[in-house]
């Protein structure tokens, strides 16, 4: 089997701020260590999890130097570009790249919301601008572009794409997809509560937000997928279910910020128009993390 460029648990994260709104540098390094002591194989910062979209250019440049800069080449940092258009995507690639990431998530075109030959003429505009590795955002539910199979792996095929974050819940679309690329393609997870059904479809990792939380965790259950325990590995991704649910629940990613607050690292709150978490969410998220604790599946900061 080849090796990827990109593969194991990359967890989504959270950008640290400060209570004016600005990035907490410091609570960024720890953060940055935390997933990387923790076991994580990757980093990617500024996508939906990090609220690139709510953050300034300068904000999200001084992310990228923080990250980089912590991660000293430990393990590859990808970093999300969000932009609704051809401009936008170009200045965030250019500000990542100079910044220093080692590739580049990108999500479709979704004003414009372009059909299947628009999308690749897109990343055909795009793909000599950006000079790094690209590994495609699929999430339908954000983007309202759904991607055939056939149009991702074309995607592959004329080299626009090392990848992609898969967070379309279709698995008839995560099984075709994978029988049409190569053995050379990062095929990621983009979705926590389907991701031992995605490895077990061909994922050879994932790109999770609750993995920011546990990434080694997430790790042993790709490793239990692919080594054809299946049971045991939906064990140990069902053991994570009350947490996930209390995660998403509501104002995401506020969920995550609050949680690592429960661990001992602070990261403040998330920016408008994202909101505190209400009384039961914040009750409901303090039990899954007190019981995840209690059976040493999370560890203190």
């Amino acid at each position: 089997m080849a090796e990827l460029m990109f593969h194991g648990l990359m967890p989504a994260f959270p950008t640290p701020l400060a209570a004016d709104g600005t990035v907490d540098a410091a609570a960024l390094e720890r953060l940055v260590d935390y997933q990387i002591e923790r076991g994580a194989s990757g980093l990617v910062p500024l996508g939906g999890t990090g609220e690139a979209l709510s953050l300034t250019a300068e904000a999200r440049r001084r992310v990228l130097d923080v990250t980089v800069a912590t991660a000293a080449g430990r393990v590859p940092v990808v970093a999300g570009v969000l932009d609704a258009g051809f401009g936008g995507a170009v200045d965030t690639a250019r500000l990542y790249r100079d910044a220093g990431a080692d590739g580049l998530m990108v999500i479709p075109p979704y004003y414009a919301r372009p059909g299947q030959e628009g999308v690749l003429a897109y990343f055909r505009a795009l793909a000599p601008e950006l000079r790094l590795p690209v590994i495609l955002y699929d999430n339908p539910f954000r983007s309202h572009v759904v991607l055939a199979p056939e149009t991702i792996a074309r995607l592959e095929e004329e080299r626009l794409i090392v990848g992609i974050k898969a967070s379309n819940t279709d698995l008839y679309h995560f099984d075709r997809l994978s029988r049409l690329v190569s053995d050379r393609f990062c095929l990621l997870s983009g979705q926590d509560t389907l991701f031992v059904e995605q490895v077990l479809l061909g994922a050879r990792g994932g790109v999770l937000t609750s993995a920011a939380l546990l990434p080694g965790y997430w790790a042993e259950v790709q490793r239990l997928a692919e080594a054809g325990d299946a049971k045991a590995a939906f064990a140990r991704q069902g053991r994570l279910h009350a947490l996930m649910d209390a995660l998403f629940a509501e104002q995401f990613p506020e969920g995550v910020r609050r949680a690592f607050g429960m661990l001992g690292l602070p990261i403040g709150p998330s920016l408008p128009p994202v909101g505190p978490l209400s009384s039961a969410a914040e009750a409901r998220l303090a039990a899954a993390v007190a019981a995840l604790r209690a059976d040493g599946t999370l560890r203190p900061a």
